[in-house]
C-alpha cells in the first residue's frame, strides 16, 4: 500500500473514495460503463486525479482512465482545458493517445493509452546490452514526437524521463510522450511564453532567467536527457536547487568523465547543438532528426551499459537517478498519467 505524504494527494484520495465507492460502479457515467470495464487496480494518484485501469468491452484493449475531480481543480480548470485540448488535437505514434472523454457532476474521465513498459531510465538500467545505437533510436523517437507537437504549435514544457514511457514491456516497444499538464498551445509560431514551469534539472536557462521561452525549451530538455542516456550523469549539478539553477544558467558542462571516452564525436556534437544556451541558435526537432548521429549507423556498436549503469548509481548527482525513479514510483504509485501540476516540483518551488 502506497503511503501518500502530499496533502493534495490525500485530499484527492478521500474525495475519490467518497464519490466513487469501489463497490458501486454506478457512480461512473453510464456511457463510460457501457464501453469500458473499470478495474479495481489503481495506477496512480496525483494532486488532481486518480488513474484506474480499464478495458474496452468490445476489443478487450486495456486503457487508463484518468479521473479528474472537479472539486479539486476548482480555479485551475485551465490546466484541464489545456490537457484535453492537446490530447484531442494530437495523433502520433510517439504521443499518448486520447480514446474518449466523459463527464459526471463530480468528475471528468479521460480514457487514454495504457503504457505498461515503464520509464525511460528504468529500462536502461535493466538492459544487459546498451549501445549508442539504442540511445540514438530512443532520442529519435523523442524527436519525432516533439517535431510533430511543434508542427502543431504545441510546446510540451516538461519533457523529462518520467514523462517518457514505453507502450509495452516488449524489447522494441515504442517510446511515448505523456503528461500534457504544462503544455501550451501557441497562438502563433513566434509567441513567447513567460510562465516559469518545468522540472528542475531539465529546465532551460531562458526559463530560469525569465526571458520567455517557446519550442526551444523542449530541445534543451532532450539535450539533458541525451547526455544522461550516454553517460549516466546529468550535465548540470548543484548541492541544492539554487546551485543547480546557477549551473544551468551558466550553461557550462563537459565531456571529461571517462564514460565519455567511448562515446562518438557525433553524439557530443549533437548534445552541443541541443544544449546551446541561446534558444535562437539551438537546434530544432526537425534539424536534429537530420543530424548524422541520428541517421548514421556507424561507430555506435560498443556496449556502454556497464559504465552508464554504474554512473546511474553514483553519488555525483543529488540522488542516483535510479533512486529518484524508484522514489517517484513509490510515492506516486505510477503517477505519470495522473500528474498535472502540483505533484511535480516546478521551477521556483522549494524542495
Amino acid at each position: 500500500m502506497t503511503h501518500h505524504h502530499n496533502p493534495f494527494v490525500k485530499r484527492v484520495l478521500a474525495l475519490f473514495k467518497k464519490t466513487h465507492d469501489d463497490d458501486d460502479s454506478s457512480k461512473y457515467p453510464s456511457a463510460l460503463r457501457a464501453k469500458y470495464t473499470i478495474h479495481e487496480k489503481t495506477l496512480g494518484v496525483g494532486s488532481f486525479a486518480v488513474v484506474k485501469e480499464c478495458s474496452d468491452r468490445s476489443t478487450g484493449e486495456k486503457c487508463a482512465v484518468k479521473i479528474i475531480l472537479k472539486k479539486v481543480i476548482a480555479g485551475k480548470e485551465h490546466m484541464l482545458d489545456t490537457e484535453l485540448g492537446i490530447l484531442q488535437k494530437v495523433r502520433h505514434e510517439h504521443i499518448v493517445s486520447l480514446h474518449d472523454i466523459y463527464e459526471s457532476p463530480e468528475a471528468v474521465y479521460i480514457v487514454t493509452d495504457l503504457c505498461t513498459g515503464g520509464e525511460l531510465f528504468q529500462r536502461i538500467v535493466e538492459r544487459g546490452t546498451y549501445t549508442e545505437a539504442t540511445a540514438a533510436d530512443l532520442v529519435r523517437q523523442m524527436l519525432e514526437g516533439l517535431a510533430y507537437l511543434h508542427s502543431q504549435d504545441i510546446v510540451h514544457r516538461d519533457i523529462k524521463p518520467e514523462n517518457l514511457l514505453f507502450k509495452t514491456p516488449a524489447e522494441n516497444a515504442e517510446l511515448l510522450i505523456t503528461d500534457f499538464g504544462l503544455s501550451k498551445l501557441l497562438k502563433n509560431d513566434h509567441q513567447i511564453l513567460t510562465t516559469a514551469c518545468g522540472t528542475p534539472g531539465y529546465v532551460a536557462p531562458e526559463v530560469l532567467e525569465g526571458t520567455g521561452h517557446g519550442k526551444p525549451v523542449d530541445m534543451w530538455s532532450v539535450g539533458v536527457i541525451m547526455y544522461t542516456l550516454l553517460s549516466g550523469f546529468t550535465p548540470f549539478y548543484g548541492e541544492d536547487q539554487n546551485e543547480l539553477f546557477a549551473s544551468i544558467i551558466k550553461g557550462q558542462y563537459d565531456f571529461d568523465d571517462e564514460n565519455w571516452d567511448e562515446i562518438s564525436v557525433e553524439a557530443k556534437n549533437l548534445i552541443d547543438r541541443l544544449l546551446t544556451k541561446d534558444p535562437a541558435k539551438r537546434i530544432t526537432a526537425e534539424e536534429a532528426l537530420k543530424d548524422v548521429w541520428i541517421t548514421s549507423e556507424e561507430n555506435k556498436g560498443i556496449n556502454i551499459a556497464p559504465a552508464v549503469q554504474k554512473a546511474f548509481n553514483s553519488r555525483r548527482t543529488l540522488k542516483s537517478l535510479v533512486d529518484v525513479v524508484t522514489a517517484i514510483n513509490r510515492m506516486q504509485h505510477g503517477l505519470h498519467l495522473a500528474e498535472a501540476e502540483d505533484g511535480n516540483k516546478k521551477v521556483g518551488e522549494d524542495e
